[in-house]
């Protein structure tokens, strides 16, 4: 509009003060500019629906591209924005894909390790319904059922612990503890299982403190020392040991059995994964709740084949306070 004016303004001045040769040269240049202005706006019409129709292409699903230009400019700020937002929108979209084909996954492993309990009891149910089926075989149907439902309880417990943890909703309350007393109940809960199999279950390590939530850690050392345990053959032993710094406190738990293969390294802690010395009816939960117990207390866990066999390192950091040295037998409440 600016244009249009100034190049009417330019043809009456010229009328007026030049005579008709000069304001028809006026009225050239006004006509060269309002084609120019006309070409201006065109072209501006048309990137702006270009980038209109990208819009509603990214919106149906299309392709994400790159629309940047080094020009400088209003509409090319705009185009830098636009895409921008459009790249994060994809990749919020990439995340919501992943997160609903690992709910997929996770639904679908949940139904089969549920499966299992369920069917047992559903098959002993079966026989304790039969008249021809003697008191004492009744009898022993009853303890499968409830095996199996105590095996079903244990599964869908651990699996509420593995969605809390995804969540984000577990609250840690981090501070001082006994490692070495950490280091006793872990093997104190798993010593049913040492027993059973025929393999011993030691601990030892220096008196330091473990800045952690008690209650988590000690579920993820069980774990750690649980998994052990499936892995070692009778006469074989599982060890827990601790260590620590001023930056860490480290717990170690190790074992006799078959060295890991260097394939299964990267599965090791996925949810739902048994390796191929998985130990029967195991569901391949403890290593992947150990690690998210590590990760949501900023530690971190790590497997290794060590001397003797597998070896489980579980660490936590310092955090605000120091990793304190303890004397023998003492409580970390109890030192200053």
């Amino acid at each position: 509009m600016t244009i249009l004016l100034s190049a009417m303004a330019l043809t009456i001045i010229g009328g007026l003060l030049f005579g008709a040769p000069a304001a028809l040269f006026a009225a050239l240049c006004g006509g060269v500019c309002c084609a120019l202005a006309a070409g201006f706006c065109i072209h501006r019409a048309r990137e702006i629906d270009g980038l209109s129709e990208y819009l509603a292409s990214v919106y149906t699903g299309g392709e994400i591209l790159d629309i940047r230009t080094q020009r400088e400019g209003e509409l090319n700020a705009l185009r830098d924005d636009i895409y921008k937002i459009t790249t994060i929108l994809g990749e919020q979209k990439a995340a919501l894909e992943a997160d609903k084909r690992l709910l997929a996954d996770f639904l679908g492993d949940v139904a089969h390790q549920l499966k299992t309990p369920i069917a047992a009891i559903m098959l002993q149910t079966e026989l304790w319904q039969d008249e021809a089926v003697p008191q004492t075989d009744k009898d022993q149907c009853a303890c499968r059922v409830e095996e199996a439902a105590e095996r079903m309880s244990w599964l869908v417990e651990q699996l509420l612990k593995l969605c809390r943890l995804d969540a984000a909703v577990v609250r840690f309350e981090r501070k001082p503890n006994d490692a070495q007393e950490l280091l006793a109940a872990a093997a104190q809960a798993v010593r049913p299982l040492c027993d059973a199999r025929g393999v011993a279950v030691e601990w030892s390590g220096q008196p330091v403190s473990c800045f952690c939530d008690r209650a988590w850690t000690l579920e993820a050392l069980t774990n750690l020392a649980k998994n052990a345990a499936e892995h070692t053959n009778a006469g074989g032993r599982v060890t827990l040991s601790c260590d620590g710094n001023a930056l860490y406190t480290e717990f170690v738990v190790e074992n006799d059995g078959a060295p890991i293969d260097d394939e299964e390294f990267p599965h090791l802690f996925e949810r739902f994964w048994r390796g191929k010395n998985a130990a029967p009816g195991s569901a391949g939960i403890g290593l992947a709740l150990a690690k998210a117990i590590a990760q949501g207390q900023e530690g971190s866990v790590r497997a290794e084949n060590g001397p003797r066999g597998p070896r489980f390192t579980l660490r936590f950091y310092a955090g605000d306070e120091a990793v304190t040295p303890l004397s023998p037998g003492g409580h970390p409440e109890a030192v200053s």
